[in-house]
C-alpha cells in the first residue's frame, strides 16, 4: 500500500451528487445555444464572447446565478431532487422559459 492521498470526494450542497455544473451548462448550451441561454438568464458571461471555462468561473463564484443556471436546468430537464435547496420550482407556463 503506497502513502499516496487519495482526493476528498466532493460532497456538493447544489447539484445532486452525480450532476456537475459543468454538465448543466453544457446540457442547457446544447438545448438553447449561447444565444437564447442569454436571454434566459441574462449573465454577461452568456452574452459576450461566451465560453463554457469562463461561464464556470463565474457561476462557481456567484451563487446567485449558479441557481438560475441549476433552476433553468431542473426546469428544462426535470428530476429535481426531493431534498433540493435552491429556488422554488417555477412553472412550466412562467413566460421568462418560454
Amino acid at each position: 500500500m503506497s502513502d499516496r492521498k487519495l482526493p476528498k470526494p466532493r460532497f456538493n450542497k447544489y447539484p445532486p451528487k452525480g450532476i456537475t455544473l459543468e454538465m448543466m451548462v453544457r446540457a442547457l448550451v446544447e438545448e438553447y445555444g449561447w444565444e437564447r441561454l442569454g436571454q434566459k438568464i441574462y449573465i454577461r458571461c452568456f452574452n459576450e464572447n461566451p465560453s463554457l471555462k469562463s461561464s464556470l468561473i463565474f457561476l462557481r463564484q456567484t451563487e446567485w446565478a449558479r441557481l438560475e443556471v441549476e433552476d433553468l436546468y431542473y426546469w428544462t430537464f426535470g428530476g429535481r431532487p426531493a431534498d433540493w435547496v435552491g429556488p422554488k420550482p417555477r412553472d412550466k407556463s412562467d413566460d421568462d422559459y418560454e
